[in-house]
């Protein structure tokens, strides 16, 4: 049996969903983080909503994790997401990310090296979206 591997935290700030990703990750690693992140979303009961990733410290994944990541994005492109803003320190992790995880591409995400930067255009982007809905 294989072991969780790499270290994760999720924690909710109002509208936005912080997670932090740190080590690397096999399949089961990447199942642990997509499930957390689902209650959190399904707790927000349809709420719009934001997700901050920092990916400083991520160092990698084996396919099989990929491929969750990708599944939980499938099912993250039919919720009230509004932006997505991931944070990566290396430019080699954050392409990597961006060719294998194809399901992302209907979603309002940026990439960033800095993490107050993402969270100013997180909060521009909800304010858009809120002005749309008034």
């Amino acid at each position: 049996m294989l072991d969780i591997h790499g270290k994760f935290e999720i924690h909710r700030e109002d509208y936005i969903i912080k997670v932090t990703v740190q080590g690397e990750y096999n399949d089961i690693g990447a199942r642990a983080v997509t499930q957390g992140l689902k209650e959190n979303i399904i707790a927000m009961d349809n709420a719009p909503f934001a997700i901050l990733a920092d990916m400083k410290k991520f160092d990698g994944g084996t396919p099989d994790a990929f491929s969750v990541t990708d599944e939980y994005n499938v099912w993250l492109n039919s919720k009230n997401m509004v932006a997505k803003a991931l944070v990566f320190t290396s430019s080699v992790y954050a392409s990597i990310y961006e060719q294998q995880i194809k399901s992302k591409s209907e979603q309002n995400i940026k990439y960033f090296d800095d993490e107050s930067e993402a969270r100013k255009w997180i909060d521009v982007q909800m304010q858009k979206w809120l002005s749309k809905r008034a």
